[in-house]
């Protein structure tokens, strides 16, 4: 008889013996309607004796009951009865040694005559220790109504983000308010199908020593009983729990299913409920809003769990606060990051969050290993990645902000990797929680949360990959911020928030052109574009900041290094911002001068005509147009006009200024250049060090 066959002299599972009760089928002990918990050696030496019912059991019976396919030492036996009688307590006498014989029972067992509790029973899965929540009351309450009506449930999120611990809070929940049995299973160690059915079968009472049990017996087992099934940590041997679950599932209508996995199962019977971070607060919250959020008490209790010392009331709260949205509202990194508050204080935990991933570490001993370490959580969700998904999950690190598909397609795509993967490729980081999907607006947009990006770049950084796929991104939102391409996709989409949103790619791609392993030459390139957006989002001392950044870096360059359009798009986007930065008007009006030197230099009428238009159109595109000096904006395109008078946007822009006469009086009072007089360019010309140029045809000679 195996340890886990009802004895054929008991018509029921339950069995008294002295103060305790044993079900045998459910495999569990219980004190007084307590679980006791038992290992499962000892449990199966208690029932090969209580099956005995009284009789001698020699040790050489209990090695083939307990081990029957393993060779193991008699000292095996001793190690665990000494557990067991340790837990029998002051009935440890029940269980007699018989000198070089074997073991019995002082007492016999009878049927129990209490009736089987089959929640407490499964209960004994459960871990023992109390999870505490804080902002998940609301979770909590979805996932136990989702119990209700369908049979499985995943529950699915980002490492960290406190997946175990709701399935366990909903799990130990469902057995105080309901009949209905709780069995909950680690799946952390198992690797392969057999392991997780044996994980199963063994939490479930079936014995796995004499014989491997297959779905078709775990089905039979399940079926009938009133069961909640926790599978938690599945995402590593997806495919082996999602056969398992399908075939149980089918078995019994009443059996309930919740797993806990980084990306969904994927069967027609499964809904899937996204755990998401806990809420962090705004930027601009006040102290008292701070508090409030559950982020924040979250770091504040594991804190003061630590120090005893309240951070609630001090004026640190704020970088809390900003700890916690860097955090990305992460559970287990702002567990890990309070925790350093001991040695660091919160100063130091903020100064060190740029490098994350040395800073969180330290977790509870008990953890998983995994969880012991923010990296070690990463690498536990990069690891079960095929190369080609671990190829793009590390590509993607270079966008700091939202991108489209047709932006990823643009950046990582090559010779190594298809479109046609990239299709897959980026479902699959969605599916498993590494990559957040916005699905809001007329194009779904991809993020990556601040950690993800930065293990991503560690691994970009690792592969050799940086500098070519930061030098295909730059060139990609360089390309995007033409104007002709900006303006075609507004057109189409009316994108007006998603080119916001772009900003924090371009400002990425800027900061790397111009570090030390970036590309200068692309950076001035990018920087045409990006200061246009920047002025024409009202970031008026951004936008100088950058563009005086890529001017100097420009002068270093060799000659025709960036060509002349780049350039003056760059200078004549400075000058303008300079008008709107309160600058003193004269430091605008040496900006409009060198742009005019070097329209003259190139003479690139082309170019000259494309820049002449988009300084003409400045004031109505401008979203802060009341910032603008009416002073300074009249020089600017007064002087932009003179400069072109030779070109074929003299009269475009000449037209435009004769609707504001007013210009000419701005103009002749605050600089002395006359709009009609040609020599007043020379002298302007001359003075910048710029050679004088002689107009084949006087301005003044034209009616504009």
């Amino acid at each position: 008889m195996t340890v886990t066959e009802r004895p054929a002299n008991y018509g029921t599972s339950m069995i008294d013996l002295g103060r305790f009760q044993i079900d045998l089928e459910m495999r569990t002990l219980h004190q007084s309607g307590t679980l006791v918990p038992v290992g499962s050696r000892a449990f199966d030496i208690l029932a090969v004796l209580v099956s005995a019912a009284g009789r001698l059991v020699t040790k050489d019976e209990l090695l083939d009951s307990v081990w029957p396919k393993t060779v193991v030492e008699e000292n095996n036996i001793q190690v665990h009865l000494s557990a067991l009688r340790k837990i029998l307590g002051e009935d440890r006498n029940l269980i007699v040694t018989i000198p070089g014989r074997g073991y019995q029972l002082r007492q016999r067992p009878v049927e129990s005559r209490a009736p089987a509790v089959e929640s407490r029973a499964f209960r004994r899965s459960l871990p023992l220790r109390e999870t505490r929540l804080t902002g998940r009351d609301a979770a909590v309450r979805q996932i136990s109504m989702l119990l209700q009506t369908t049979q499985l449930l995943t529950l699915t999120g980002a490492g960290g983000i406190g997946k175990t611990s709701l399935a366990i809070a909903v799990a130990r929940q469902a057995s105080n308010d309901s009949s209905r049995a709780v069995c909950f299973v680690e799946l952390a160690t198992a690797t392969t199908e057999d392991a997780v059915l044996c994980e199963v079968a063994e939490a479930c009472g079936l014995s796995t020593l004499d014989a491997a049990v297959d779905i078709a017996q775990l089905a039979a087992a399940v079926s009938g009983k009133r069961l909640l099934l926790v599978l938690d940590n599945a995402e590593h041997v997806i495919d082996a729990v999602a056969r398992i679950v399908d075939a149980l599932v089918a078995a019994s209508e009443i059996l309930r299913v919740m797993v806990t996995s980084r990306e969904p199962l994927r069967l027609m019977q499964e809904t899937v409920y996204r755990v998401e971070p806990l809420d962090v607060p705004p930027s601009h919250s006040t102290h008292a809003e701070i508090v409030q959020f559950p982020a924040v008490k979250l770091f504040l209790l594991r804190v003061n769990s630590i120090q005893r010392y309240a951070y609630a009331g001090c004026e640190k709260i704020h970088l809390i606060g900003e700890i916690c949205r860097r955090l990305d509202g992460i559970p287990l990194a702002i567990e890990l990051a309070a925790a350093r508050v001991a040695g660091l204080g919160v100063e130091g935990v903020h100064r060190y969050l740029h490098d994350r991933f040395s800073l969180l570490t330290g977790g509870y001993r008990t953890a998983l290993p995994r969880h012991q370490t923010f990296r070690a959580t990463f690498d536990w969700s990069f690891s079960i990645l095929n190369p080609c998904h671990q190829l793009l999950f590390r590509r993607l690190a270079v966008f700091s902000g939202g991108f489209t598909f047709d932006a990823m397609c643009a950046v990582v795509c090559d010779e190594k990797y298809a479109v046609a993967d990239a299709i897959g490729g980026i479902g699959d980081l969605v599916a498993k929680s590494l990559v957040n999907i916005e699905l809001e607006g007329p194009v779904s947009r991809y993020r990556l949360s601040d950690s993800a990006r930065a293990y991503a770049l560690e691994k970009l950084h690792a592969q050799g990959e940086q500098r070519l796929i930061a030098a295909r991104h730059a060139r990609y939102v360089s390309h995007c911020l033409r104007p002709c391409v900006a303006d075609s996709v507004a057109e189409q989409l009316d994108l007006e928030i998603d080119f916001r949103q772009s900003l924090d790619d371009a400002r990425s791609a800027f900061d790397w052109a111009f570090s030390q392993h970036g590309d200068t030459r692309i950076g001035v390139e990018l920087a045409a574009g990006l200061t246009e957006a920047l002025l024409d989002a009202g970031l008026i001392h951004e936008c100088c900041t950058r563009a005086e950044q890529a001017i100097d870096a420009l002068e270093e360059l060799p000659p025709a290094s960036v060509d002349s359009d780049t350039e003056m798009r760059v200078r004549a986007t400075l000058a303008s911002a300079l008008i709107y930065a309160q600058e003193p008007v004269s430091k605008s009006a040496r900006s409009w001068t060198e742009v005019l030197a070097l329209a003259g230099d190139t003479g690139d009428g082309s170019g000259a005509n494309s820049e002449g238009e988009s300084v003409k159109v400045l004031p109505p595109r401008s979203h802060h147009p009341t910032m603008m000096s009416e002073r300074g904006l009249s020089l600017a395109h007064t002087t932009i006009a003179v400069s072109y008078s030779n070109s074929a946007i003299r009269r475009p822009i000449s037209q435009w200024l004769h609707i504001h006469s007013v210009i000419r009086h701005i103009t002749n009072q605050y600089f002395g250049l006359d709009i009609d007089s040609p020599s007043s360019l020379t002298r302007r010309r001359q003075s910048s060090g710029r050679p004088a140029s002689s107009p084949s045809s006087s301005p003044s000679s034209e009616t504009p």
